[in-house]
């Protein structure tokens, strides 16, 4: 019998089929990090169709439906990426999409699903955080008989997120001995590792939290899957209650060692993109630099070791300076 991370390896695989009917491969980039005398390279999701790797992820699962699937309409829950993503499926597969958003989602990201959507895409505004959000979504799919796609417990969706990776075994510059990839649910962080460690066996895959949104390092450590009380949002891509059922397990047993940064650190990871790359990241697409350089800073990472991060997204409230 197959093991899941077995099962998510095949997904991953059927994934390179459907995935690029809708984008490109991203750029694998040497950095020129201020006072890091070691060699890192960024993936560039931020230079994805919509700004950030969900798109492969939505898209995978929704290209994998039966058209009778689709045809029942599309539900999702999303403060943001994840919704840019099916809106985009949407619109290529030609099917209806509810995409409920929490009420304060901000109008830039509202307004950038709409682009990417257009008429396939009805957006219901509904709750204050992700998770009232997506309880809500889940009632309207099941008394309308609409499919759900879930934006990372899903071994599709994660199927998806993983042609992240072989991307970067195809770049031609590994292999790495480290990885360092953001957490919020834990389907980029399990996909990556995944099909990794399939070819590079002794890459360390570090995971990286906000210290205030540890919902899988905290799990990990009582064994159990936790629901945190508060998660802080100011990384809103990365805030999650909760680990997927899932991802809980692959993470468990595919992720080498996790690490939480400071909201602190992760303005220090986007300032380090800009002056290296003028590129400014969103604060959940700097995470994984800053988990990088903390451990740089600790002298957790040797001169000689080759690694490199995810800049999942650059979709940036600029409202959030502001406050």
């Amino acid at each position: 019998m197959s093991t899941l991370s077995d099962r998510l390896f095949e997904e991953i695989l059927q994934a390179r089929q459907r995935v690029y009917a809708v984008g490109e491969p991203t750029p694998l980039q040497k950095l020129n990090l201020p006072a890091i005398h070691a060699p890192v390279y960024a993936k560039r999701e931020d230079l994805g169709p919509i700004r950030a790797y969900k798109w492969r992820g939505a898209y995978n699962c929704m290209a994998a439906l039966s058209q009778e699937a689709r045809d029942k309409g599309i539900v999702a829950a999303s403060a943001g990426n994840h919704a840019q993503g099916v809106a985009l499926a949407a619109s290529v597969l030609n099917c209806r999409a509810t995409i409920f958003m929490p009420r304060s989602t901000p109008e830039v990201k509202q307004t950038e699903v709409r682009r990417h959507g257009g008429s396939h895409v009805e957006i219901i505004l509904h709750g204050d955080c992700y998770d009232e959000t997506a309880d809500a979504a889940h009632e309207y799919a099941e008394t309308h008989g609409s499919t759900f796609v879930h934006p990372y417990d899903d071994l599709v969706t994660m199927g998806g997120q993983g042609t992240l990776a072989d991307e970067v075994v195809m770049s031609g510059e590994g292999p790495f001995d480290r990885a360092y990839v953001a957490i919020g649910g834990g389907g980029l962080a399990a996909s990556v590792a995944c099909w990794l460690k399939k070819f590079w066996p002794d890459i360390k895959v570090v995971g990286v939290e906000g210290v205030d949104q540890a919902s899988m390092k905290t799990s990990m450590e009582q064994g159990h899957r936790v629901n945190l009380d508060y998660v802080d949002v100011f990384c809103d891509g990365t805030a999650v209650h909760i680990p997927g059922e899932y991802t809980y397990p692959l993470c468990r047993d595919l992720i080498d060692e996790f690490v939480t940064v400071t909201n602190n650190e992760v303005c220090q990871a986007i300032r380090a993109m800009w002056e290296s790359s003028r590129v400014v990241p969103e604060p959940s697409g700097a995470m994984s630099l800053a988990g990088f350089m903390k451990q740089w800073n600790e002298g957790q990472v040797r001169p000689d070791e080759k690694s490199f991060v995810v800049i999942s997204g650059a979709n940036m409230d600029f409202t959030q300076l502001t406050q």
